[in-house]
């Protein structure tokens, strides 16, 4: 399940590099999340752990809709990282619907925010793979600043759900602050 996650995740990003009329207006992004927080809901009982540091994979697309407003969509590939004192892992594929309001607080500064919303998908890593697990909502809110008309960096904050367990499927939620830098098309 994993390899064949990775392998959709770059056909698509391969596809959509290939195709010049969708990059007119396309973003590659490089993320950085420092560490996060994992919390699950285990028989009544609240759980939480820290995560590992990761590292993030972007490609959206962006149409303008007026001078201020951007509205379009993307998908995401974070790669696994650790849950802290397990010895185990996880990744999400979220891929959402994202808004971009242009708001500049100074003159040559051209600073923007951002909204995302969708639906992600949950990835474990193999010591895991006997759990029955599911995806779930996505959504993240962030600020960037446009440093030219190629390259943009941008702090978000996101949540990650998705459903595990044995029996019963549980909530398992992952937040998170993401530093990205991204190449514009």
């Amino acid at each position: 399940m994993k390899k064949t996650s990775i392998l959709v995740v770059f056909a698509l990003l391969f596809l959509s590099i290939s195709s010049s009329t969708v990059w007119a207006k396309g973003t590659i992004k490089l993320g950085f999340e420092p560490g996060g927080n994992l919390s699950t809901n285990i028989s009544g009982y609240m759980l939480g752990y820290g995560v590992d540091y990761g590292f993030s994979v972007a490609g959206e697309y962006l149409h303008n809709l007026n001078e201020q407003v951007e509205l379009g969509g993307g998908i995401e590939y974070q790669f696994n990282r650790r849950v802290k004192g397990l010895d185990t892992g996880f990744s999400f594929i979220p891929v959402y619907g994202t808004l971009k309001l242009h708001a500049p607080l100074s003159e040559g500064f051209d600073s923007y925010f951002t909204a995302k919303i969708g639906y992600n998908y949950l990835s474990l890593s193999e010591s895991l793979q006997n759990l029955d697990y599911g995806g779930g909502f996505f959504y993240s809110l962030g600020a960037g600043i446009d440093l030219n008309t190629r390259y943009a960096v941008e702090v978000e904050y996101a949540v990650n759900r998705a459903e595990l367990g044995y029996i019963f499927k549980q909530p398992f939620n992952y937040s998170k602050i993401r530093l990205s830098a991204g190449y514009k098309f």
